[in-house]
């Protein structure tokens, strides 16, 4: 059992860890309103993370069976990650002193942006629902060892959300304003690529 948690921390880490929008969304809310408003992006994003870990526990695959449906799911993830670029540009063009742009930062705000970040990539959900599912069939016992899974999948990813944010915070702390600057700028291009990315792959095995 200690082994399927194991396997979890992995998936969540590996969820987490690697450069994507919402990593690139929790470094610029760090810098403006300090390590609060980057966690609790993070903590939406692995509140999804979860859920769909727990989906697969329970054998749950109704996404990528319906075409379609992942269809609508990237034109509704891709648009909303062009609309966070267009935040990033738009700051970066205004020069926006983080100090005053903190004030307006909001933690609840923050954490919706995580959720839907996650829940409309559908990279997330071809993670999961392919990813896991290879990873339960090496379980002795699925379905008392998946839940275990789960709990691991919890704690990789929170563990990244929180040593991410702290060191962009820490970054922030010694140039914050440089740092900022740097973040709207890579973060909108970024965004974007991730954008025009999910569209052309999904244009390509439909069309």
């Amino acid at each position: 059992m200690f082994a399927a948690i194991i396997k979890g921390v992995i998936l969540g880490l590996g969820a987490a860890a690697p450069i994507g929008p919402v990593n690139v969304e929790i470094a610029r809310r760090t810098l403006r309103g300090g390590f609060p408003a980057g966690f609790f992006l993070g903590l939406g994003a692995v509140t999804v993370d979860v859920s769909y870990a727990i989906l697969v526990s329970l054998s749950i695959r109704p996404v990528l069976d319906r075409p379609w449906l992942v269809g609508l799911l990237t034109c509704a993830g891709s648009s909303f990650l062009a609309y966070l670029a267009w935040l990033c540009f738009r700051d970066f063009a205004r020069d926006v002193d983080p100090d005053l742009s903190a004030q307006t930062t909001s933690i609840h705000r923050g954490y919706v942006t995580g959720l839907l970040i996650t829940s409309l990539n559908p990279m997330t959900l071809v993670f999961w629902f392919v990813g896991v599912p290879g990873q339960a069939a090496n379980l002795q016992d699925p379905a008392r060892e998946l839940p275990l899974l789960s709990v691991g999948v919890f704690l990789g990813a929170i563990s990244w959300v929180v040593f991410f944010a702290g060191l962009v915070s820490f970054i922030g702390g010694i140039a914050k304003h440089r740092a900022m600057r740097l973040a709207n700028l890579a973060g909108g291009i970024m965004l974007a690529s991730f954008a025009v990315y999910a569209i052309l792959q999904w244009a390509a095995k439909t069309l």
